[in-house]
């Protein structure tokens, strides 16, 4: 993994405007790596493919994360900061096969990827999509050497089967302890990766559009020139201008 080039993170902004989000984190992916198969970072386990993210986001746009959210009991705003160090240490590659024996069900399983969750993204409601990516993370389901459809195991067993994938691959779900300063409260938010580093980098591909549009007035250069400055010189520049 490399690096995002300033005319990279041009380019991935226009290119992923109409994606996506599952798509946008591929396009990503395959930009920072550009190797042989792009279609093999769509085969990844969704917490492994999150942490290539980070891992890509860090390189770019460096180590700290500002974040914030929103109470859920009183609507305080809170700012808090994060590291790609801290969010990575909980990303744990999972098997690619296991099972589990729950209330005399056994149930073998597999990690959740991105086609699978491009699949459940197309399902026309949130039942319907909990029910295609039951039926892709099971891969073999019975009772008393009876074997059963994904589709017919009890609620009780399907509940088991998500906290097992949780356990197995924690990257998949990133979940934030936060605890509220204004009323105490605590509890846990989503931490949507994939979208997080796009809407940053989205930030990122605007202010570049600026500094090209600054320098490009100020001296003549076209977008090119501009984006291959090392970002500390083009800093410079866009001072003098500024002064």
């Amino acid at each position: 993994m490399h690096a995002l080039s300033a005319a990279q993170t041009l380019g991935l902004h226009e290119q992923g405007a109409g994606l996506h989000r599952i798509d946008r984190a591929l396009l990503l992916l395959h930009a920072a790596e550009a190797g042989p198969d792009p279609e093999a970072f769509a085969r990844l386990p969704l917490g492994m493919r999150d942490a290539l993210v980070l891992r890509v986001r860090r390189l770019t746009l460096g180590e700290r994360v500002a974040a914030e959210a929103r109470c859920p009991s009183c609507g305080e705003r809170l700012e808090f900061e994060l590291t790609c160090h801290e969010l990575l240490a909980r990303a744990v590659a999972p098997p690619p096969r296991w099972s589990i024996e729950f209330d005399g069900w056994r149930v073998a399983l597999r990690p959740l990827d991105s086609v699978d969750a491009a699949a459940a993204a197309r399902a026309v409601d949130a039942d319907a999509a909990r029910a295609v990516l039951l039926d892709r993370c099971v891969t073999a389901a019975e009772r008393d050497g009876t074997p059963v459809s994904a589709a017919a195991l009890p609620g009780p067993v399907q509940v088991a089967i998500a906290s097992s994938l949780a356990e197995q691959d924690p990257g998949a779900e990133w979940l934030l302890d936060l605890d509220c300063p204004a009323c105490g409260a605590h509890w846990q938010s989503p931490f949507e990766v994939d979208d997080f580093v796009w809407r940053e980098l989205a930030t990122h591909a605007d202010r570049l559009l600026l500094e090209v549009h600054a320098l490009a007035r100020a001296y003549g250069w076209s977008e090119a020139e501009i984006l291959a400055l090392d970002p500390r010189r083009r800093a410079a520049y866009l001072a003098l201008v500024a002064a």
